[in-house]
């Protein structure tokens, strides 16, 4: 559905946790649905060093379409009253892995603080992310990190998430990585790319940008994954997700391909839509895209 949902959408972007683990103070942006719900809940982590409300032209489609998004300001985020300092920087990693799954502790606070009693589907959780995002999204459903870079706040994997959406979702590669850190994945997952999408392609791969987004699916074992990968999207669809200053020509029609399919698996993982999955498992998605997009999927029965 490339149309907004029935629901108007409304934000704060100034709510207040504490982490004691942590000893922070976190802030959060939460959009929500301006309707009585109960509805699933997206965490959403952003690319390194951007913004949360510079996503917004895909988290208010889900959000019209029924869920509440939940996007932490990571230590990283040009939000924070101060750049980290760089032994905040070197502890990056295991500070987001905290942050998402903290809010997830805390949802009955958000509940609570934001008075949206009973609003919130505390059984249906999603992580999505982009770029780094999109990396602490796949730790949480199952990547395996070498030991030294999970850090001490505890487990890395969390199973409340049910699924997972990675926008662009990251090859192999980092440093931080374990041997064969796919192998772990255990949620369904959708990841999408763009062919220009390089971020961090390894030369030595001799891959693009497009193989290398294409690896989650490709390196994933046998569950429910999708691959979206759109002809000629970079990084930030033209700068219109992350960072408004990078990327080329606005791609108005990229974002609206990625924004709809996400949202149907969310719709099929989340709400349990039947309607929803067999559009994933049937639709030739490649031609309603005029031949933009490459959709392959695997069903584990």
């Amino acid at each position: 559905n490339y149309d907004a949902g029935p629901y108007s959408v409304l934000k704060n972007n100034e709510f207040l946790i504490t982490d004691p683990l942590q000893d922070r103070e976190i802030k959060l942006r939460i959009i929500y649905p301006d309707a009585e719900g109960p509805f699933p809940v997206v965490v959403f982590s952003t690319g390194a060093f951007c913004s949360p409300q510079l996503y917004d032209r895909i988290l208010d489609h889900w959000v019209s379409n029924g869920y509440i998004v939940v996007q932490p300001n990571h230590m990283d985020s040009p939000n924070n009253d101060r750049f980290p300092t760089m032994d905040e920087l070197n502890n990056l990693f295991p500070t987001r892995m905290r942050d998402v799954s903290f809010i997830l502790n805390s949802l009955d606070q958000i509940e609570s603080g934001m008075n949206i009693q009973g609003r919130i589907q505390k059984d249906q959780l999603a992580i999505s992310g982009h770029s780094f995002g999109a990396v602490i999204s796949m730790v949480k459903t199952g990547l395996q990190l070498k030991p030294e870079a999970q850090g001490e706040f505890g487990p890395i994997y969390d199973d409340r998430f049910k699924a997972a959406v990675l926008l662009s979702g990251v090859g192999d590669g980092m440093d931080e990585f374990a041997d064969n850190p796919f192998d772990g994945l255990r949620k369904p997952f959708i990841a999408t790319g763009g062919s220009k999408d390089i971020g961090r392609v390894r030369p030595d791969k001799g891959m693009d940008g497009r193989q290398w987004r294409m690896q989650p699916y490709l390196l994933a074992p046998d569950l429910d994954k999708f691959s979206l990968i759109t002809d000629g999207s970079d990084h930030y669809l033209g700068g219109l997700i992350c960072n408004a200053e990078m990327g080329g020509k606005p791609d108005p029609e990229s974002l609206a391909i990625v924004r709809a399919v996400t949202n149907v698996f969310l719709d099929a993982y989340l709400k349990n839509d039947e309607e929803a999955l067999n559009y994933l498992k049937t639709a030739d998605i490649q031609s309603l895209t005029g031949g933009r997009t490459a959709y392959i999927f695997n069903m584990k029965e």
